[in-house]
């Protein structure tokens, strides 16, 4: 793995972004479990949503190892960031409530998100992901820029067309900025935690142009700077 690095006083560090999925990367679920404790610091303990918790940990019906895929940007283990990967297709539960991602069940009506999020009944395609809880513990854009990109090269790397995104607004400007071509799905709406939008961006080819197919066009851990 390629690692670049910018020194300083305190010495060297770079961040690294790895998508952990159960089964594959199980030796990182620490990351893991630090990056839902964090979650619960960011949207509990200081935004003051009300969200579920267990043993410390923001944890809810979409978090399920079989299913869920995180993406973490850290340092050495540290912290900086990180994201949720759905795919489109998800069916969660056997109960009541079937749950599928947040985003199409809002537009359902299950979760208590307006329904105008979305203005057309949304995607069940496989060849789509759904990303939620995006948090960054550093106000630094690259922290958001190196979770992007090692979403979208993860995703490409599973033959995915689109990815769907549900946050604030500015999260939109962000992805317009990185480089990718947002399109709202539907209302920017609100309730006592904030105000979303959702929206969708193609998966893109980032490899520079002219450069050849290896078939290898993602890395289960990718060194950004």
């Amino acid at each position: 793995m390629m690692r670049r690095c910018n020194k300083d006083r305190k010495g060297c560090g770079a961040m690294q972004v790895e998508v952990v999925e159960f089964g594959r990367v199980a030796a990182r679920w620490d990351l893991v479990e630090a990056f839902l404790s964090h979650r619960r610091e960011v949207f509990v303990d200081r935004l003051g949503w009300d969200l579920t918790l267990s043993e410390g940990y923001e944890y809810d019906q979409y978090d399920v190892v079989s299913v869920a895929i995180y993406v973490i940007a850290h340092d050495g283990g540290r912290i900086l960031g990180g994201a949720r990967l759905l795919r489109c297709n998800s069916s969660i539960g056997n109960g009541r409530t079937v749950y599928s991602y947040m985003i199409r069940d809002a537009w359902r009506g299950v979760i208590g998100i307006p329904k105008t999020v979305c203005w057309e009944p949304p995607t069940t395609s496989p060849n789509s992901w759904e990303l939620t809880r995006l948090l960054t513990l550093d106000p630094s854009p690259r922290i958001v820029r190196g979770i992007l990109h090692a979403v979208n090269d993860f995703l490409r790397s599973r033959h995915a067309k689109e990815c769907l995104f549900l946050g604030p607004p500015s999260f939109m400007r962000m992805a317009r900025m990185f480089g990718y071509a947002p399109s709202a799905m539907g209302d920017l709406v609100e309730n006592k935690d904030g105000r979303f939008i959702a929206f969708s961006c193609p998966v893109i080819d980032r490899r520079p142009h002219g450069a050849p197919q290896t078939g290898h066009t993602h890395r289960e851990c990718l060194a950004i700077v």
